[in-house]
Parts: C-alpha cells; structure tokens; sequence
C-alpha cells in the first residue's frame, strides 16, 4: 500500500502584522515561514498584494498555528481565519465577526481585522469540532500579541483542551535586555528562524522503522498479538528509544481511543500511552513515521535532507507610496478580496454545510499540495 503524500513536516497558518502601522494584520498559509516573509517584505520575488505597499513594509510574524496533516487542511483553517464571518465551521450561535455591507459580487463583505477579532476567531477555531482534535500548536513570537490573547481568548467559548501546545520564543532583546548572544557574538536565532522545515525529529523513527520492517521479519502486533506481514497492511512503531512495540494502525487507535475515558465518540486520537513501553506518545508522531515509511528508502532519504534557506541577492527597489482616502483604501481592499476568492474560496461553503464538516481528520491521508507553492 502507498500513499499520495506524506505528512508535512511543517505547515502553518499565520498572522503577519506590520511593524510601522501595527493596525495592518494579514492571514496566510505557507510551508516555509522564512521565505514567506521575506516575499512579503519584498526581499524575493511573491508575497501578496496586500502586503506590498512600502509603507507598511517591513511585516513580521507575530503568531503562527502549525502541525497541519495537509496543505489542504491548512487552506481550510486558513480560510476560515480569513472569513470567520461566513465559514460554516464557526456556529452561527458562536460568532463573533459579522458583515455589515457587501461586496459588488454580493457576498458578504469581510469585517476590518483588527488583533483582537483575529486572535478571538484563531480561539474559536481551535475549539471547534472541525479542527479540535487535530495535533495543532500555537506558537507566539510578539510578546504584546501573546498579551492580548490572553486577555481576549478567556472570554471567548469554551476552554481549549490541556494538551493543545500554547507556546512563546519572543526575540531575545525583548526578553533579555540588551539580547542574547551566541558565543561568537552574532544575536541567537529566535522565532521562525529555528521551525524545523525537514524531517529532523522523525529520522531516528525512521530508522527503526528500516531496520524493523524487512521482508524475513516476524513480528506479531502488541495489542491483538496477531502475526503481521510487511507486505500488507498499515504497522506503527512506537518513536521512543528503546521501545519496538509494533501495531496495527487500527489497533493502536482504538486502544489510545478508549484510554481517552470521554464521553464524545472521536474517530481519531491525539495521544496515548504505548502498549509496550507505557509511555506517552502522539498519534501525530506514529503517523508522521508511517506516511513516510510507506513512500519508500530512496523518497525518505530525499525528505530527510535539509532544506536550504537561498540568501537573496539583492534587495528589489522599493515601491512608491501609496496614498490614499478611506473611501479609496476600502475599494482597493474589495477587489482584493475578490481577488482572494477567485484563488482559493470554497464557494460550497458559503451556500450549503460540509458533510465532513465535523471529522477534519477523516480525510487524514488524502494527497495534498506540499510543494511550495503559495496561494
């Protein structure tokens, strides 16, 4: 059996504010956070038309959401960050950003983002059932904008779960004076500057898996004790040193489903203890494994490569000012939003519910569009 794609290592939603007019925020996707940046900063060639005036140049990443099974499912979340007034994933009776005028295509207009609405929708969102059980993690890198969702995202819906990461890596001068220095005194890497674009974490996983899984190998699966064959099937691997604890993928899920003791019926777990070594693992690390595994020696030892960051070569000259009235601004930003539409809107979503609205992970494995290209 193979799959179309593997998981991605890293793919992200974030939340771009520009830091000369800090009321301009913007919402995008994007497997590599550092080029993304720096095509919104015009440094390569890309970024998007909302972030290319000068004047609000340059832009910084002040949060991000990571650990997306897909690029699809990225654009989803994306997409309803971006239209938190019409997607179907937030309830009606839980909204909180509504339209008040429409666009000429008579869909109804996006509110202005501002940093309390976005950061109150990105809580929404995690809370929903669409995407409340996939492994996501919130990472913040202003410390004002990590501030503000705490003071915001208390009051809006329930609770998140315990283990959804909320995590900070502010930059160094602000949390350390003067800075932090490396010893041959260049400023330490904070931020989107260390996010692991490859597959560095799984490689030892990897490896245990090449050396378990071989045509001659007789193993039997921990949980049913039942003999498994490497030519069929779908085996996980427990990713802690020491433990090679095989199971059916079946079995591991419905054994980290029932030590979950809830009262909801989830068809996917977020986490568990491993039924050889006891100890407490991610569903998202065993399937991460396998969906590698599964493309074959040559394909991995191609993903585990490190991806190399291209140093621009020059600055590209900066663009004029624009100015503009109000009246003027909100036009520019109506067609843009039409713009965005035509891209990548799912039009269904606004005209009729998803059925698969309330299972994000059921298409866990379908094929996505993990290469780099930008939306």
């Amino acid at each position: 059996m193979t799959l179309d794609r593997p998981i991605p290592s890293l793919y992200c939603c974030y939340l771009l504010r520009s830091t000369l007019q800090r009321q301009r925020l913007y919402i995008g996707s994007t497997p590599n956070p550092v080029r993304r940046l720096r095509q919104h900063n015009g440094l390569v060639k890309g970024g998007a038309a909302r972030t290319s005036r000068s004047s609000s140049r340059p832009w910084e990443m002040s949060c991000i959401v990571t650990g997306f099974p897909t690029s699809i499912a990225a654009l989803q979340f994306e997409w309803a960050w971006q239209n938190p007034h019409v997607t179907l994933h937030i309830p009606s009776s839980s909204r909180i950003s509504h339209a008040t005028q429409r666009k000429r295509s008579g869909h109804p207009r996006r509110p202005r983002l501002t940093i309390q609405s976005a950061l109150a929708n990105l809580k929404l969102l995690l809370d929903v059932p669409s995407f409340s059980r996939w492994p996501l993690e919130v990472r913040f890198f202003a410390p004002d904008v990590h501030e503000a969702w705490i003071k915001w995202s208390n009051g809006i819906g329930e609770p998140l779960r315990d283990s959804l990461p909320i995590t900070t890596d502010f930059p160094p001068a602000e949390s350390k004076g003067d800075g932090e220095e490396s010893p041959q005194g260049t400023v330490a890497k904070h931020g989107i500057e260390v996010l692991k674009l490859a597959y560095e974490d799984t490689k030892q996983h990897l490896e245990k898996g090449k050396r378990i899984f071989h045509a001659d190998m007789q193993a039997s699966c921990k949980i049913c004790k039942q003999d498994l064959h490497p030519d069929s099937g779908l085996h996980t691997i427990c990713p802690n040193p020491g433990c090679d604890a095989i199971t059916h993928m079946t079995c591991l899920s419905r054994y980290f489903l029932r030590g979950e003791k809830t009262d909801e019926k989830p068809l996917v777990p977020i986490k568990g203890s491993c039924p050889g070594c006891k100890m407490e693992i991610r569903w998202k690390d065993v399937v991460t494994e396998l969906s590698l595994r599964m493309r074959g020696p040559q394909l991995i030892e191609k993903l585990l490569k490190p991806k190399r960051v291209k140093k621009a070569k020059s600055a590209i000259a900066s663009q004029a000012m624009i100015e503009s009235e109000d009246d003027q601004d909100e036009e520019e930003e109506e067609e843009e939003d039409e713009e965005d539409e035509q891209g990548y809107i799912n039009e269904g979503e606004l005209d009729q519910p998803n059925s698969e609205e309330e299972n994000g992970f059921r298409n866990y494995f379908d094929s996505d569009d993990s290469d780099d290209s930008d939306i």
